[in-house]
């Protein structure tokens, strides 16, 4: 398995974004995650709560800070069917608020 530095730098082939992956073969800091309320107003108090299977979450990677992030622009065919491609990606807009 390459390390964080060496993925880092990876770029999907869809989306040009970085690469998102997941190991349980090899534990370490670079695997780890969490859950993030989708409000930042709320952030800090949910942590650590029960999270429901129908709420709007945000998966980000705790070294990093980077959220996951996924396009409808960036779809493959697999063995299940057409899926969008997941990748490491703030995504943010333009209005001031």
């Amino acid at each position: 398995m390459a390390s964080y530095k060496q993925t880092a730098a990876v770029c999907s082939p869809l989306s040009n974004k970085q690469v998102a992956c997941v190991s349980a073969a090899k534990q370490d800091y670079n695997s780890v995650w969490v859950i993030d309320h989708i409000d930042p107003n709320f952030r800090f108090e949910m942590q650590g709560e029960i999270v429901k299977s129908s709420d709007p979450i945000l998966i980000r990677h705790v070294q990093t800070s980077v959220f996951l992030g996924a396009d409808e622009n960036s779809k493959y065919k697999n063995d299940f069917g057409s899926e969008n491609e997941v990748f490491c990606y703030n995504h943010s807009t333009l209005n001031k608020s």
